[in-house]
């Protein structure tokens, strides 16, 4: 039983590391040099920047929640998106997931949430 604490213990304290990477500028130029790189492959009605705010949204709401000790608060349909990659939930874009290391900038922003949004599901299913 003391194990699973350590556990949960040590989630959070990645956390609130992981917290600050979380807090940078949004990669707007990288963003925008990926829709230009892959005009072909989006529609009119694609937006990738505010996808991805959306999404990365929902994954620093969902960290606030926890960071103050009130993760059992975070509404279902928040914690139903945390089990879905970006590319889950907005398929669309699947043709930038293999190529998305080229956009640096861009990657380092990915790579942080992804890291966060994983940590979250971790702490949410610890006993």
């Amino acid at each position: 039983m003391e194990l699973v604490q350590i556990d949960k213990m040590e989630v959070l304290g990645e956390l609130k590391i992981v917290k600050e990477s979380l807090y940078t500028t949004f990669p707007y130029r990288a963003t925008d040099k990926i829709q230009e790189d892959f005009i072909k492959e989006l529609t009119e009605e694609d937006c990738l920047t505010g996808d991805l705010n959306t999404y990365w949204m929902n994954i620093a709401g969902s960290l606030s929640y926890v960071l103050r000790g009130n993760s059992k608060e975070i509404p279902h349909g928040q914690i139903e998106w945390l089990h879905l990659s970006f590319f889950d939930i907005f398929p669309q874009y699947r043709f930038l997931e293999g190529r998305a290391a080229e956009y640096p900038t861009f990657y380092e922003v990915y790579l942080n949430n992804e890291k966060a949004r994983k940590l979250i599901i971790d702490y949410l299913y610890i006993n």
